[in-house]
Order: structure tokens, then C-alpha cells, then sequence
């Protein structure tokens, strides 16, 4: 079982558990279209995914969990000659300070498959978001995350990443939801190879994804 479909179902069997101790929860599939540079080595790929994604809600504090699988193939122009798979995990755990504005934390995940032809990265996450009720069922929410202590399978360092996201979820008819989103992540990553001097090796990825959900 792929660690995707693992998550996925560690998500489900979440969901199920849930409602006995007084949570409201979502769970369902996504989607996704994706892109990824790492822009001084003029890599970039594009490709398709699928994955799931979970929220959960109790009073004001809510949390997050989405998995995704990626297979990405050079795009054109690209100095990459073959492609790669990378699996993503994102969790977010949130405090709401006010009716629309919450300050969350959390961590990113993000392992290529074979190991050297990208940089897996892991973060940990610290930021806040907003959200609104753009009309009767449908909810618009915006973050801004700083990545905190990165590190990379092909060493390095950054001094400054953001990760940003745009997510829409309408209730489509009684439990069901339609979801879509959109995250742009740069990463500030520098690297010494063979102690000559720093030189900037940025790392970009956006991810689009759209999907259902059930609520429980």
C-alpha cells in the first residue's frame, strides 16, 4: 500500500470516530494539478495526482490533514530528462482568535520518489488564515504560512519560505461538499556545493486541487 493510499485511509477511519465525541468532520478525495522548479538547476515538471483530505472542528479549535501523490514529468524546456513521484502531506492545527481569523501551525511533508531527482522537503509551518462566508453554504478561506526550519534531502538551507493557499468549500446538498484550492509555495533554499560559496537554489511548487467531501 502506497504511503497516499495509506493516509487516505487513516483519514476515513478518522472521520468515523469522530462524531461520538462531539466533532464536526469532513473527509473525501481530490484531485490535483501540479507544478515544480527548482529554478537555479532549470528543473521544472508538471503532472496530475491524486489524494484526501480531513478537517475537523471542535469549539474553536479546528485541524487539517491533506495527502496527495504526484507523478510529474519535465515540462518543456526543462534541463530534466525523466520524471519522478512525490508524495505531500500538509497538517494544520488552528485557534480562532476572531470570527474570521485563526492562528495556525503546522508541518509539510514532501518526498520524491527516486530520492535524488528532486529535493524532499520538510517544514514545519507557522502562520495564520481568514476565512468568510461568500454566500448561503459556500466558504472562502485564505492562509499565509512561514516555513520554519526546513531541511532537504540534498542539504541546504533557507533563511526565509513562505507557503500560501486559497481553498473554497460550497455545501452542495446535505452532507456534501464540493471543494477546490489553490497553494503557491517558495522556498528560499541556498546551498555550499563543494565549499565554494553560497548560490540561490529556490525551490517553487503550486498545487491546484478539487474534490468532495462528506460531512459527519
Amino acid at each position: 500500500m502506497s504511503r497516499a493510499t495509506a493516509g487516505v485511509v487513516l483519514l476515513v477511519l478518522a472521520s468515523r470516530a469522530a462524531p461520538a465525541q462531539g466533532v464536526a468532520v469532513t473527509v473525501g478525495p481530490q484531485f490535483a494539478l501540479a507544478s515544480y522548479r527548482e529554478v537555479a538547476a532549470g528543473l521544472r515538471y508538471q503532472g496530475t495526482g491524486f489524494g484526501g483530505a480531513a478537517s475537523a472542528r471542535s469549539g474553536k479549535l479546528s485541524a487539517e490533514v491533506g495527502v496527495v501523490r504526484l507523478t510529474l514529468d519535465p515540462a518543456s524546456g526543462s534541463a530534466a530528462t525523466s520524471g519522478f513521484t512525490a508524495t505531500e502531506v500538509d497538517a494544520w492545527v488552528a485557534y480562532d482568535l476572531a470570527t474570521y481569523a485563526s492562528v495556525e501551525a503546522g508541518l509539510i511533508r514532501r518526498t520524491a520518489d527516486p530520492e535524488f531527482d528532486a529535493q524532499s522537503v520538510g517544514a514545519v509551518r507557522i502562520g495564520a488564515r481568514s476565512f468568510y462566508e461568500i454566500g448561503p453554504g459556500a466558504t472562502v478561506l485564505f492562509r499565509a504560512n512561514y516555513l520554519a526550519a526546513p531541511t532537504f534531502s540534498g542539504g541546504g538551507h533557507a533563511s526565509f519560505s513562505i507557503d500560501l493557499g486559497l481553498d473554497l468549500d460550497v455545501r452542495l446538498a446535505g452532507r456534501l461538499h464540493g471543494t477546490a484550492g489553490y497553494t503557491f509555495q517558495r522556498i528560499g533554499r541556498k546551498t555550499n556545493p563543494g565549499g565554494t560559496g553560497e548560490i540561490d537554489a529556490p525551490i517553487q511548487e503550486t498545487v491546484a486541487r478539487v474534490g468532495l467531501a462528506v460531512g459527519f
